[in-house]
């Protein structure tokens, strides 16, 4: 039997934009991977009227129920009450939660509101798990072959009380068959061309190919229950698009940069800026990028471009700040200004306006200095400002590593 999982996130906040739901994307993957992915998921708002009916729509018809948020002290936070109703249970106070939200406090060096002991009231008949991230706990009611779980909306929380409780009960109560996921990444293709590319029959009926457009670039997702189809469909797929994929699975391109400079026992800068900072912050994520990382600048004036980094008036005044030549100059000065292996380069214009007939916004200029080599290429991309200059901080990434592996 197919087991029906539906997930309830609630909170106005969701509803108005203010939050991303990332709760939702990480259950998502984390019930896929253990075989029972979530076939129903709805988003409402802290009211009592839509709670109970969605409580009542997903009990009816999924064997197994998580609803996220509401589970704090304040009188906003109706959840716990609603489901409480809901089963017909009465809330009683748990000594053991109320222990551990007093420890939680303790931690802080903060006195306890009482309005926190609302969070040691637990459903009869429910199972309170002991949140160590927080104060709010989980709660885990069951019926027959339904489970019900209720989780706070702190993201951290969440993730924690489901690694903590929710997903030994869930795999040994439900032996489905994982679902396997592989996902690559490719960059300098579009969506439709990719599907071209590919033929239908390429598919079994088993696997399922899921295209996810990414900005900037695109994901393939290949994912069912047989895992042996799954392995040789990706081997398929790979083979007819090796030349645009750049990573696999849980890979980015700072992740991937991340790995091959140590490899390779060089050091690398960056001169930035239409990007503003963006390459160095993608760069420096990871911890240890200072191991091969040496610093940068944000040279967005054409002053500091000739005073720091050395560009040559002429080159500005020949071919304008917006130019390969001068984004050459740029990865070459602070290369040598930072004594580095390698300097990357971006020099464009992000927006929203600035752009002209012959450069028009979403312009950008890469630069990438070797030792022995530069580089440099121009691309124009599409959106707004924010994403133009996302796209371009990665770009850069990816053209380097397109770089280094040729070199390997």
């Amino acid at each position: 039997m197919d087991i029906r999982v539906s997930v309830i996130n609630i909170g106005n906040e969701l509803l108005l934009g203010q939050t991303v739901n990332t709760n939702l994307s990480w259950l998502g993957q984390e019930l896929a991977a253990i075989g029972l992915p979530i076939t129903r998921t709805i988003i409402i708002k802290d009211d009592e009227t839509e709670i109970r009916e969605a409580l009542d729509s997903c009990w009816q018809n999924s064997e197994v129920v998580i609803s996220s948020g509401g589970l704090g002290p304040t009188n906003d936070d109706i959840t716990k009450a609603v489901i409480a109703d809901f089963f017909s249970k009465v809330l009683e106070f748990r000594e053991d939660v109320w222990s551990s939200v007093q420890t939680i406090f303790q931690r802080r060096g903060l006195e306890v509101p009482e309005i926190n002991r609302n969070q040691a009231m637990v459903p009869e008949d429910f199972t309170a798990f002991i949140n160590r991230l927080g104060t709010a706990p989980g709660l885990y009611y069951q019926n027959g072959n339904k489970k019900f779980f209720a989780l706070p909306g702190v993201p951290i929380e969440l993730k924690g009380l489901y690694k903590d409780y929710i997903k030994t009960i869930l795999q040994n109560d439900f032996k489905s068959q994982p679902v396997t996921i592989k996902t690559l990444h490719t960059w300098r293709i579009s969506e439709s061309a990719l599907a071209e590319i590919l033929p239908e029959d390429i598919i079994p009926p088993e696997v399922q190919l899921a295209w996810l457009p990414q900005t900037g670039r695109v994901d393939l997702r290949v994912y069912g229950s047989d895992k042996t189809k799954v392995l040789v469909t990706i081997n398929k797929v790979k083979q007819l698009i090796n030349q645009y994929i750049w990573g696999e699975d849980s890979d980015t391109p700072q992740s991937i940069l991340h790995n091959l400079l140590p490899e390779k026992g060089m050091t690398l800068s960056a001169a930035e800026s239409c990007t503003g900072g963006l390459v160095q912050k993608l760069i420096t994520d990871n911890a240890g990028s200072s191991a091969y990382f040496k610093g940068g600048m944000v040279s967005y004036s054409n002053e500091v471009k000739i005073s720091l980094l050395g560009v040559k008036d002429n080159t500005l005044q020949q071919f304008g700040a917006v130019s390969e030549e001068t984004a050459l100059e740029m990865a070459e000065g602070v290369r040598k200004l930072t004594d580095s292996d390698w300097g990357i380069s971006t020099t464009g214009i992000a927006g929203p306006d600035g752009g002209s007939s012959e450069k028009p916004v979403g312009t950008v200029c890469f630069g990438i200095s070797g030792k022995a080599d530069n580089y440099s290429y121009r691309t124009v991309f599409n959106g707004d400002r924010e994403s133009i200059r996302f796209k371009a901080s990665e770009y850069i990434i990816l053209l380097l590593i397109e770089q280094l592996r040729r070199n390997l």
